[in-house]
């Protein structure tokens, strides 16, 4: 390997020599890498911990908006008289409302 520094100003830095090659441990084949083996599965643990976890959050949810509710939504968003709280939705997404 060559290892070249390129500079505006060549006082600053000299060129550093490349190393001699180096020769293979005994024993070591070329290309005997470490690997790494993934697993798809996960622990049990972790599984129904993610699964409570998941129940827990469906849970929480509401059955969603009603449609009367959407259409004042959209008609006070249309006439510009909607103006929402940003601190309360800031807590709902962190969980705190």
């Amino acid at each position: 390997m060559n290892i070249r520094f390129q500079t505006v100003n060549p006082s600053y830095r000299t060129p550093v020599p490349s190393q001699s090659k180096r020769t293979p441990v005994a024993g070591k084949t070329k290309g005997n890498y470490d690997t790494v083996t993934i697993h798809g599965a996960q622990s049990s643990q972790e599984t129904s911990f993610a699964r409570v976890l998941a129940r827990s959050a469906a849970a929480q949810l509401s059955e969603g908006a009603t449609p009367e509710r959407v259409q004042d939504l959209k008609s006070r968003v249309s006439a510009g008289t909607y103006h929402p709280d940003a601190d309360r939705i800031a807590g709902r997404l962190l969980g705190l409302n």
